[in-house]
């Protein structure tokens, strides 16, 4: 009787090690997802347990992946970074003449109205910041000042516009765009005060080339 070969244990194992990878992948995206409707249902006090209630999983499962609330929390905004702020920092969009990177930023920035889980959570860091302060100092430090130091630097760099003060521009530039989205989504403000995106886009982009024009020419 012929004798099969025994399996190559070593071909399997990068095989499976990458089935292994997958799965915690999986697990952590589902952690994550339960995360997410527990703080918004109930706020930043939720308890662990409720997350790994929600998410399907044993709190040791949860622990396994974030060592306490907080690195979950901020692995949420993280997920948020990924979305917004690397999508503006294309080498095409760098490229740019300022009017087109500054409509194309703008443009960036206010399509957050549109994704449910920023601006919930937005909703949520707001009316808990009182409470847990370090709510707002993970959304400030992941997400607004990664923005405005590349905008800052964009304006510092760019040729076509001269700003006294490039950082303070981009803050204001930022500020705007986002008192925007706070007012009309947050606020429910785009019942009562109602205004087109591109309204507002094109004034933004108005009043920063005429400013930025008139530095050149007075430099």
């Amino acid at each position: 009787m012929n004798s099969r070969p025994a399996p190559n244990s070593n071909s399997r194992a990068p095989e499976e090690g990458k089935d292994n990878v997958t799965r915690l992948s999986e697990k952590r995206e589902k952690i994550l997802e339960g995360a997410l409707r527990v703080f918004l249902a109930q706020g930043y006090s939720a308890s662990m347990d409720a997350i790994a209630a929600e998410a399907g999983v044993a709190k040791q499962t949860v622990y396994s992946h974030f060592k306490d609330k907080h690195s979950l929390f901020s692995a949420l905004i993280d997920r948020l970074l990924d979305h917004f702020v690397s999508a503006g920092l294309t080498a095409d969009l760098l490229a740019l003449d300022a009017r087109s990177f500054i409509r194309k930023i703008a443009h960036i920035t206010l399509s957050r109205m549109d994704d449910w889980e920023y601006v919930s959570l937005l909703r949520l860091i707001i009316g808990e910041s009182g409470r847990f302060p370090e709510l707002s100092e993970l959304y400030v430090s992941h997400m607004v000042k990664p923005g405005i130091e590349k905008l800052a630097a964009y304006l510092r760099a760019n040729e076509q516009v001269r700003f006294s003060d490039p950082e303070a521009t981009a803050r204001i530039i930022h500020g705007a765009l986002i008192n925007f989205v706070i007012l009309q989504e947050v606020m429910h403000g785009k019942h009562a005060m109602p205004m087109s995106r591109e309204r507002l886009i094109n004034s933004i982009v108005d009043m920063v080339l005429f400013a930025g024009e008139q530095g050149k020419q007075s430099s």
